[in-house]
């Protein structure tokens, strides 16, 4: 049974809400994985931007995050049943289904781009910035959000740049599977080598945060003002009572207006907005959802004074999973100024027009037109 609301920790004292063995039952809880991207904009303001005040902060601020080693991540040979993707009949498919010879085509041409060059500059900094589904601790989750950072000193620029999870990929150790399994077999290092193997752009750190923990971090910023249509009210709003219902608190308070508009969401609104998949283009309008919502939420963290932000991160600190060391926040503090008033630009992978979408076991799995996606990623990011 749910417990009342006003059980719970208040997340603005740094509590985490316990919603119980119950909630991470619910069959419809699955898709709850379509939220992270949210986490991601608290990783990319309060950790990497903000370092300023992680600075003032001190060593013990720091010790708050949950940094792994990457020797000490959790691999794993087999996953659960409850890791394995959803699967798609022939008539709810989108792909094209191909032949074993075509198949292996695209493994070949996969496997050209060995020969590819990984660029790596050290005026640019890559972090990704990825949001977990994961329902226990016996596995690592799947990444089923991943934003690749990039802090470009010369071009005085920021790229976010989403990496969607149904990109087919090969992963070190398991083989051909969408990207956001190799996080679920082997945490943040297999995924970011996977990401170096794939996009050949080097990337050794991330920072990770389980989707559990979402409404309450956004809660915690103060919420986000967001452009909302009437489509994707109505959508949000079934989302919205879905969470409610599992969290056992009552909905009537959080409902979005039906005509939309410019609205100040709370973290269950915002949340809900940046689940919606089916208004628009399916995922690839998710990620838009979800880079949008990233950069207004930088825009609300640059409004905060110093002891608001030190107050909102000693909330926060505690949910980030991240191999980000120490010594690299404190490299970043005398370029913060300057990186708060950089360029922010936004884009995903796979681009427009340079992928297609195959039927392989059972699921649809993106494939991008590699070459040209390769060169025009290294351009974005490195100019």
């Amino acid at each position: 049974m749910p417990r009342n609301r006003n059980d719970r920790p208040d997340p603005r004292m740094g509590g985490r809400r316990d919603y119980g063995d119950g909630r991470r039952r619910k069959k419809n809880g699955t898709n709850m994985k379509l939220i992270f991207g949210i986490s991601l904009c608290v990783v990319l303001g309060i950790v990497v931007i903000s370092g300023a005040v992680i600075y003032k902060l001190g060593h013990d601020m720091y010790s708050s995050v949950n940094y792994v080693a990457d020797e000490d991540v959790k691999t794993v040979e087999t996953l659960p049943e409850i890791a394995m993707e959803e699967t798609l009949s022939t008539e709810e498919r989108v792909g094209e289904v191909v032949s074993d010879e075509e198949l292996s085509s695209i493994h070949d041409a996969m496997s050209s781009l060995d020969s590819v060059e990984t660029v790596s500059d050290d005026d640019i900094y890559n972090v990704l910035l990825v949001g977990v589904d994961r329902r226990d601790d016996s596995w690592n989750g799947n990444s089923d959000s991943m934003i690749l950072v990039s802090i470009n000193k010369e071009k005085n620029k920021v790229s976010m740049v989403s990496l969607m999870r149904d990109t087919y990929v090969d992963i070190e150790g398991v083989g051909y599977a969408k990207l956001n399994a190799a996080y679920a077999y082997g945490a943040g290092p297999l995924l970011c080598s996977t990401v170096t193997d794939t996009f050949k752009i080097q990337v050794d750190r991330y920072a990770a945060v389980d989707f559990f923990d979402m409404i309450d971090i956004i809660d915690i910023i103060g919420g986000v003002t967001l452009d909302i249509s009437a489509a994707e009210a109505e959508v949000a709003n079934g989302y919205i009572i879905d969470m409610c219902n599992l969290m056992g608190i009552d909905p009537s308070g959080h409902m979005i207006p039906s005509e939309g508009g410019t609205i100040y969401c709370d973290g269950l609104q915002a949340v809900g907005f940046s689940r919606i998949r089916y208004v628009g283009n399916s995922d690839f309008e998710r990620t838009e959802r979800q880079r949008y919502v990233i950069t207004q939420l930088i825009a609300e963290a640059k409004q905060m004074s110093v002891a608001q932000m030190t107050e909102k991160m000693q909330a926060i600190l505690g949910y980030v999973t991240m191999n980000i060391p120490e010594t690299d926040i404190w490299s970043m503090i005398t370029e913060i100024p300057e990186i708060l008033d950089y360029e922010f630009e936004t884009s995903r992978v796979p681009y427009d027009d340079l992928y297609s979408v195959i039927y392989v076991d059972k699921q649809d799995m993106l494939v991008p037109d590699w070459e040209p996606t390769l060169e025009r990623l290294q351009e974005t990011i490195y100019g």
